[in-house]
């Protein structure tokens, strides 16, 4: 036998038991969301998720890169999803749009697919739990912020749980389009995430300064921020932060107290994971 055809073999053989793997987890798959059906817990979990990557990705010892091993267990995680429950995901239209390929490329292909021709559409199939997740652009990098998922945060009740920054070849950014996961509720905390807040603030001469004085008091880190106007007739500005930690740990640092002093309101838009690296 040429060594080539050994090697085959062996990667027959691997395949093989691959196969028998996938099948056997696959079944665990379905086991758990038989429990999460009977106790109405989200079927989507993304800090269960991201731990595993980021556990995965720890132990790898190569040759596989981070991008390879997201991109293999996106469609293993899909798979197992699609078995756990009819998992319907919500997106700007129509099929092919880039809304579409972000939310493929976070849930792969085994989960089903509906579309809205609006942004704030998605929040309401998410809202009305016709889907049980939603994919709605945050940044385009042409134009900078989508100010219709702005507005549709600001009056929606629906929990940012995850966020979507597309990759090429290579790991590299394709570009600096970044995207929202919607859900129904919030997410436990990863052990590494962000938080999105929206702060509400009178329109006047060091307000801003004013209102952000904690997260410098506090030494929480702030990523970016966006701002909108308030609700017609209002002079008030709605800012959109992304801090440093999960809600919780927030809270527990009397951030949100402090911000009350200065802010007209203080809203929790959702915690999510940051990326595996």
């Amino acid at each position: 036998m040429s060594e080539l055809a050994e090697l085959r073999n062996r990667i027959d053989s691997l395949d093989d038991e691959l196969l028998r793997l996938l099948n056997e987890r696959t079944r665990v798959a379905q086991e758990i969301g038989v429990i999460k059906n009977r106790e109405n817990l989200p079927i989507y979990s993304p800090d269960r998720e991201m731990k595993l990557l980021r556990s995965l990705i720890s132990r790898s010892e190569g040759p596989l890169r981070p991008e390879a091993i997201r991109a293999i267990y996106r469609e293993i995680m899909s798979a197992a999803l699609a078995v756990e429950k009819d998992v319907v995901i919500a997106c700007v239209g129509p099929l092919g749009s880039p809304s579409y390929q972000a939310a493929l490329a976070k849930f792969g292909s085994s989960v089903r697919y509906i579309f809205s021709a609006e942004i704030a559409g998605v929040f309401e199939e998410v809202a009305q739990e016709r889907a049980d997740c939603g994919v709605v652009p945050l940044e385009d990098p042409a134009h900078g912020f989508v100010n219709q998922t702005l507005d549709a945060l600001a009056e929606s009740e629906v929990s940012v749980c995850a966020e979507i920054a597309p990759e090429a070849v290579g790991g590299e950014a394709r570009t600096s389009a970044r995207y929202l996961v919607l859900g129904p509720r919030p997410n436990a905390a990863s052990g590494s995430d962000h938080t999105m807040l929206m702060l509400r603030i009178e329109d006047k001469p060091g307000a801003l300064v004013a209102a952000l004085e904690p997260f410098k008091e506090l030494d929480i880190n702030l990523n970016h921020f966006a701002s909108r106007p308030a609700m017609k007739g209002s002079h008030d500005i709605f800012f959109f932060l992304e801090a440093e930690g999960h809600t919780k740990e927030l809270q527990l640092s009397d951030l949100y107290r402090e911000l009350s002093k200065n802010c007209r309101a203080v809203k929790v838009l959702g915690s999510y994971p940051k990326t595996a690296e």
